[in-house]
C-alpha cells in the first residue's frame, strides 16, 4: 500500500502522535489515503498529507489556535476551492491573524477581516535573484567573448 503510515507521519510532520490522532478523528487533518476503520487499522497518509500536518503543526508553534486553524482552512477552501489545504496557500502569521498570499502583490486576511486585502508590498526574492543569475550569465558570457 503507497503512502504513509501514522508513525511515520509523526516523525515527519513532528506532530505528537496524540494530537495527530485527534486531528485524524475531528476531521481536522484527516488522511487522504486510507481513514482508520476501527482498532487496529492503518491511516495512510499522502505526501500532500504531510505537508499539511507540518504546515499546521508550525502554526500552532507561533501561538496560532486549532479553532483558529479551523477558520483558515474554512476561508481558503471557500476562498481557493473545497481541494485548497494548508499546503496549498502561502500563509504568513502576523499577531493574531493569518494572512493567504492571492498571487505575488495581494495579502488577504484569513481570521479578523475575511477576504480584505491589504495594501502591501511584497518582494518576491526568488524571482528576482533568479533575473539578478541569468543576467550575471548573460554578463559573464559577453566577456568571454570580448576575452
Amino acid at each position: 500500500m503507497g503512502g504513509f503510515t501514522a508513525g511515520e507521519a509523526v516523525r515527519v510532520s513532528e506532530v505528537p502522535y496524540q494530537r495527530l490522532d485527534y486531528w485524524a478523528r475531528s476531521g481536522f487533518a484527516p488522511p487522504s489515503l486510507q481513514k482508520a476503520s476501527g482498532k487496529g487499522t492503518d491511516r495512510r497518509y499522502s505526501f500532500k498529507d504531510l505537508v499539511t500536518l507540518r504546515v499546521a503543526n508550525e502554526l500552532r508553534k507561533q501561538g496560532v489556535s486549532l479553532q483558529k486553524l479551523r477558520k483558515v482552512v474554512r476561508f481558503l477552501r471557500q476562498y481557493k476551492g473545497e481541494d485548497a489545504t494548508l499546503a496549498s496557500a502561502r500563509l504568513v502569521v502576523s499577531g493574531d491573524d493569518v494572512f493567504a498570499f492571492e498571487n505575488d502583490e495581494q495579502v488577504i486576511s484569513a481570521l479578523k477581516e475575511p477576504g480584505q486585502a491589504l495594501l502591501a508590498f511584497v518582494v518576491n526574492l526568488g524571482s528576482i535573484a533568479e533575473h539578478v543569475r541569468r543576467d550575471v550569465e548573460v554578463i559573464q558570457a559577453e566577456r568571454k567573448l570580448r576575452a
